[in-house]
């Protein structure tokens, strides 16, 4: 399997919270866990489908250095 790399600190920055980057993230569903964050959809959606079921894409808010997450509800495609 090829590794998708994420690029989170070329992502734009939160203009409301330093430190964030804003992104379209992969997260999994149950236990939530938060697994990377990329610049367009289309890259979060193949690593999303590279993982299998229980992932999704959301786009949102990354804390850098962590796994905090704050996103959208789940998208289609």
């Amino acid at each position: 399997m090829a590794t998708i790399r994420s690029l989170a600190r070329n992502l734009p920055a939160d203009p409301d919270m330093q430190g964030w980057v804003q992104g379209w993230a992969v997260v999994q569903n149950a236990p939530w866990r938060f697994i990377n964050i990329h610049a367009s959809k289309e890259a979060a959606g193949a690593e999303a489908s590279q993982l299998g079921p229980g992932y999704r894409v959301s786009y949102g808010s990354h804390r850098l250095g962590t796994d905090d997450f704050i996103g959208s509800d789940p998208l289609d495609g």
